[in-house]
């Protein structure tokens, strides 16, 4: 068997645990690269959409006026008695909003405006958008089959209403950024009505505020009327009550605080005073008696004891000094020690006489405290006869005390209210910053910038979702690194064909003939490569060309593949269309077959009698021609046939290819693939699922060690370029599409 060799093998690679890849960055960026034209193409759709949109919408001009809510003049005014009127805080602005949108500001200003009469306004006009017609044809088909129970809208009569509602709908009441200013705008084809209408809402609102303020004091003031007559008549209720209880217990005229009552207070405080200059004297007294030396630190200011120490402490130094010089039995050192004895006496007895005073302090405290306790005992017994009559005095003292004090102040804020209401100075809450001007622009040409951007973003927006659409990159195969990642298996590279003369002699495996220096011829040789090198470690003759699902293309690889052995070496090659479900091979091949591999199958031994000789391609081909699809194809696989015809086309040929069905479809691999020593294994770029082809190849464990390549088939030129754009221009430079003659 004669062979060629080529540079272009694709090396083996060890097989990894089989798991998902997701596309890379630079995948990503491949994507865009090849589908920037689809980008581009939904951003100009966009633009001529909004430039559309900016060409069919009415002229409309938008009238605004800003008004905002001072509080610091009101509550100045408040704090000096200049106006009672209330205030809006900040959280109440926004529920001027609706105060400004409601019908009793509206109609007013309806009326000053004389719309009622307007045909602009009063006519039929039909403004609805189409969403608030879906709701209406909703609305009343549930109100007509009964799922509403809320009465159908009958239609306005009143011109007034009618009006209102055209002028709610166009109109806008919001809050801006500062709290306290609102913004109302208007909306309409003339912009020197539409101004006029805002600058007469904002009247009539501002009107009706110092309306509300002057109801509002007048509501107060009576209010306050009422509370002050109130108050008087509780305050004379409980002066009538004190003078009877007086009079009941013969205290008119009298004071309230007796004399026992005056005591027991002056009494409590020189008790507590002797009760603290008892606990000193004890203190003292119990110091001196266990230190007498204590008596300088409890008597810091007595100088007799501090002289005496000093006497004392200087006969010491002339002692020591003395008896240095002549020794201690000197006369002047003998003297000198007496009269420090003597010192000695005096000081303890000054300390004993210290000591003598603290303790006769200690007794007149004692003393002092005794007495004092007799004596608030018998006040207490004196006011206990009396104390429940002014302790009931002193209730309804306190009581009429308390209303007199609320009945004055209540009486003088009701002054202060009538002295304003005098002289009335009602200050609205708001001011008008901005009056509405007719505008000069309509609200189109003011959003034509916002429109165009929007346009083309949702443009652009679109054109990535159809790029997305044709090339989604998450899920499926789109290089062949993902391939070799996700399954540890070299992986070849076949690219689509889109010429009519390409399709129709791929289909009959006669491209390789009239295209032999084509990218797709160059992969074929690479993936005959790694089946010749199998070849020569493992003598494999019989392989298997198969696929997860339908319609990936392995009919083609296989004849095609076949062709390629056939035309470029002395091979004897086999091709047995083994798919007896759907016959693709032999459709293509050998359309005009009657007999073939289920006919083998009952004569095994008799092969060449049902084979079909191509000698354009230099191969044969065991067709499989069927008029029906056979419910037995597996059982039929799996015979002892079977595995006879696959041994005597082995001793016939130097090469049999066999293509099997399916393997996510039917189980007839299964049969095959146990005669097979390996496979080619196809999968459809952008298009098979990696999950199935994980799930096949994990599902036949053993055929993964004999997969000699996996061939990503039916790849976009235009993407192929951009995935290896890496590689350089000088690489296509070997490949030609020119056709052979």
């Amino acid at each position: 068997m004669a062979s060629i060799e080529y540079n272009q093998v694709t090396q083996s690679v060890a097989h990894p645990a089989i798991g998902p890849v997701q596309p890379e960055v630079s995948d990503l960026v491949g994507i865009a690269r090849r589908g920037w034209l689809f980008v581009i193409g939904g951003i100009l759709f966009g633009l001529v959409c909004a430039m559309l949109l900016l060409s069919a919408m009415p002229p409309v001009y938008k009238a605004s006026s800003r008004i905002a809510f001072e509080k610091t003049l009101a509550r100045y005014m408040q704090t000096n008695k200049v106006s009672n009127e209330p205030i809006i805080d900040d959280y109440d602005t926004f529920g001027q909003t609706y105060v400004i949108s409601s019908e009793a500001i509206l109609l007013q200003a309806i009326r000053s405006l004389g719309l009622a009469s307007d045909p602009n306004f009063v006519g039929e006009k039909n403004t609805g958008g189409v969403s608030s017609r879906i709701r209406g044809l909703f609305r009343n088909a549930a109100q007509a089959l009964g799922f509403s129970k809320e009465p159908a809208a009958s239609p306005r009569n009143d011109p007034e209403k009618i009006a209102f509602d055209n002028i709610v709908r166009d109109l806008t009441v919001t809050r801006e950024d500062v709290p306290s200013v609102i913004s109302i705008a208007f909306s309409l084809p003339d912009p020197v009505k539409a101004a006029t209408i805002v600058n007469a809402i904002v009247d009539t609102y501002m009107e009706a505020n110092i309306a509300s303020k002057v109801s509002s004091t007048k509501v107060a003031g009576k209010v306050m009327q009422e509370r002050v007559e109130e108050l008087k008549q509780q305050a004379q209720d409980a002066e009538r009550a004190l003078f009877d209880f007086k009079a009941a217990n013969k205290l008119v005229g009298s004071d309230q605080d007796t004399l026992s009552h005056g005591q027991i207070r002056v009494l409590g405080h020189s008790l507590v005073d002797a009760r603290l200059a008892l606990a000193e004297a004890r203190a003292r007294m119990e110091r001196i008696a266990k230190d007498p030396n204590a008596a300088a630190l409890l008597t810091p200011d007595n100088e007799q004891i501090s002289r005496q120490r000093s006497e004392l402490m200087d006969l010491s130094i002339r002692a020591k000094d003395i008896e240095k010089r002549v020794g201690k039995d000197h006369l002047a050192a003998v003297k000198l020690r007496t009269r420090m004895e003597e010192m000695r006496e005096a000081i303890a007895e000054e300390q004993n006489r210290i000591a003598q005073s603290f303790k006769k302090d200690y007794e007149l405290a004692r003393t002092r405290y005794d007495e004092l306790s007799a004596a608030v005992s018998g006040a207490l017994s004196e006011e206990g006869e009396s104390s429940k009559v002014l302790s009931q005095l002193r209730g309804l003292e306190k009581a009429a005390d308390s209303l007199r004090t609320q009945y004055d102040r209540a009486l003088q804020q009701l002054s202060e209210i009538n002295r304003v209401d005098a002289q009335p100075s009602i200050t609205p809450d708001a001011r008008v910053l901005i009056r509405a001007a007719p505008p000069t622009q309509t609200e189109a040409s003011k959003k034509r910038w916002l429109i165009l951007a929007g346009g083309s973003i949702m443009g652009g927006v679109l054109g990535v979702g159809i790029l997305l659409v044709r090339t989604f990159p998450f899920g499926v195969f789109r290089t062949s690194q993902q391939v070799t990642q996700a399954t540890g298996l070299p992986c070849a590279v076949l690219p689509e064909l889109s010429g009519a003369d390409e399709l129709a002699s791929l289909r009959i495996g006669e491209y390789v003939l009239y295209w032999p220096y084509s990218r797709y011829s160059q992969t074929l040789r690479s993936i005959w490569a790694n089946i010749n090198i199998a070849q020569r470690e493992t003598d494999s003759k019989v392989i298997c060309v198969v696929s997860s699902s339908p319609g990936e293309g392995k009919t083609t690889v296989a004849v095609n593949l076949a062709a390629h052995f056939g035309l470029h070496s002395n091979t004897r090659v086999l091709v047995i269309d083994a798919d007896f479900h759907r016959q693709s091979l032999t459709n293509r091949v050998t359309p005009d077959a009657r007999i073939g591999f289920k006919e083998a199958l009952e004569e095994p031994t008799a092969l060449a009698k049902f084979v079909v000789r191509k000698e354009r391609l230099n191969i044969d081909v065991l067709p499989c021609p069927a008029s029906e699809r056979l419910t037995n194809a597996a059982e039929l696989l799996g015979t002892k046939e079977m595995e006879q015809l696959i041994e005597v086309a082995r001793k016939t040929y130097d090469l049999v290819i066999v293509e099997a069905p399916p393997m996510a479809a039917v189980v007839d691999y299964r049969m095959i693939a146990r005669h097979c020593s390996g496979f080619v294994f196809v999968v459809e770029w952008g298009k098979t699922s990696q999950r199935m082809v994980r799930e096949c190849l994990s599902d036949t464990s053993v055929m993964l060690d004999r997969v000699h390549c996996v061939v990503l088939n039916k790849v976009d030129p235009t993407a192929l370029k951009s995935i290896e754009h890496y590689k350089g221009n000088g690489f296509q430079n070997y490949y030609t599409d020119q056709r052979s003659a």
